[in-house]
């Protein structure tokens, strides 16, 4: 039976039932105590910057997370600020767990064909386990040789076609966990008029 830690990197912008469970399925299939999701502060392989400010994507996760034992956020990234690499955080996880079995990391079938140009992919490769998960790419890699494959059924959903839906007052609800949804509203986060900066309570 397998154990010990996954991660699990995005931006989260906001959280959505498709993350959720795509870690609910890793997590039956290996048997993992705990997954810490990991939002970045800015992906590397993305041009444009979250919408939501790195607080508010921490907020939406707190709320997400908070009635599923088992899963948690590491903030990290966050608080490190600049362009995120998966390689300063494993290296951190390391370090802060050393008695823990290699970490797993979680990434979708969709990155794997330019894995390759992760920073220090191969080093990277040395350190985790890696789960691949079905997002409708495949995992054809010149890089990658070892890898656990998940059996699992995507969800058609997305932060980007969320994001869409709130500026065009389209329906979302039962896109994202119930809490997230109302912290959306309350805040006014994705409409036209929302700062990228803005912090929900001041």
């Amino acid at each position: 039976m397998e154990s010990g830690i996954a991660l699990f990197g995005g931006s989260f912008d906001p959280v959505h039932i498709g993350h959720l469970f795509i870690v609910e399925e890793v997590r039956a299939a290996l048997a993992i105590e705990q997954v810490f999701f990991v939002p970045a502060y800015q992906p590397p392989h993305k041009s444009e910057a979250p919408q939501a400010s790195a607080e508010a994507r921490i907020l939406m996760l707190e709320r997400a997370l908070e009635d599923r034992p088992g899963c948690s956020f590491l903030d990290w990234e966050i608080h490190r600020g600049g362009v995120s690499y998966t390689i300063d955080t494993v290296e951190l996880v390391r370090q802060k767990y050393p008695r823990k079995a290699k970490p797993k990391l979680i990434i979708g079938d969709d990155l794997c064909a330019d894995f390759g140009s992760w920073r220090q992919s191969e080093r990277l490769l040395e350190l985790v386990e890696l789960v691949i998960v079905t997002r409708g790419g495949s995992v054809e890699s010149d890089t990658i040789k070892e890898y656990h494959l998940i059996d699992n059924s995507p969800l058609p959903v997305s932060s980007s076609d969320i994001r869409e839906r709130i500026a065009e007052g389209r329906n979302y609800r039962d896109l994202v966990p119930p809490a997230v949804y109302h912290f959306i509203e309350e805040n006014g986060l994705y409409r036209s008029s929302f700062a990228v900066d803005s912090i929900p309570g001041e």
